[in-house]
């Protein structure tokens, strides 16, 4: 089976395609819910903090200061304050 995801209105494969398939090659494509289940949660989470992992440090910083920044305009929008 396959693994895809759906991307502004276009399906995207997340696993290699067969060498046999071709361009124009009508597919059925079945839809599934997210799953509920502890263990595939917990796959999730595992593989969501490996990859976190792979992101260097100073990335994480960045972004941090990033979103502190985003924060910090909301509120003073919000509060009707413009710098």
């Amino acid at each position: 089976m396959i693994r895809a995801i759906l991307k502004k209105g276009k399906i995207e494969p997340l696993d290699a395609l067969p060498e046999h398939w071709r361009d124009g090659q009508e597919l059925i494509v079945e839809g599934s819910e997210p799953s509920d289940d502890p263990a595939d949660i917990k796959k999730w989470h595992e593989k969501l903090l490996a990859l976190s992992a792979q992101i260097p440090p100073n990335d994480h910083k960045r972004m941090a200061a990033a979103l502190a920044e985003q924060d910090r305009q909301g509120l003073a929008y919000r509060a009707g304050c413009e710098d």
